[in-house]
């Protein structure tokens, strides 16, 4: 689908466009120098793949998940909080975080995060996260 002849809706809720199709992370890419922006990739039986990007500068602060997440750099460099430690993680880095584990990320510039969070698991939990709540 051309970018240009998405919605706002579609922009933001590409798991739509899913069925046996391939899908990209890069499509409708935007950052807010303000704060991360997070967006719903695809949804699976499993699990919900969410897209974080991340000005250089922004910042998650310190949050927990109820659940395991796994926290995957596509592009960028960021550095990662988890439990008083500090990792540098640049693109194709990994981590599993077992749920209730204190973390939080900084872009040391504009980064792009894949975010793998069980299917239990809520984007608003993600949003509240984001917005400070």
């Amino acid at each position: 689908m051309n970018e240009s002849a998405m919605n706002d809706d579609e922009k933001f809720d590409m798991k739509t466009e899913t069925k046996n199709t391939p899908l990209s992370l890069y499509t409708a890419l935007a950052f807010d120098k303000n704060k991360p922006l997070v967006a719903l990739i695809l949804e699976t039986p499993m699990t919900k793949e969410l897209r974080i990007c991340l000005s250089e500068g922004v910042m998650m602060k310190d949050h927990k998940s109820p659940f395991p997440i796994v926290i995957h750099v596509q592009e960028g460099t960021m550095e990662l909080g988890v439990e008083g430690d500090s990792f540098a993680m640049v693109k194709g880095d990994l981590i599993n975080l077992e749920g209730g584990v204190m973390h939080n990320l900084k872009a040391l510039e504009n980064t792009i995060v894949r975010l793998s969070i069980v299917k239990e698991d809520k984007l608003e939990r993600v949003e509240q996260v984001i917005n400070g709540n």
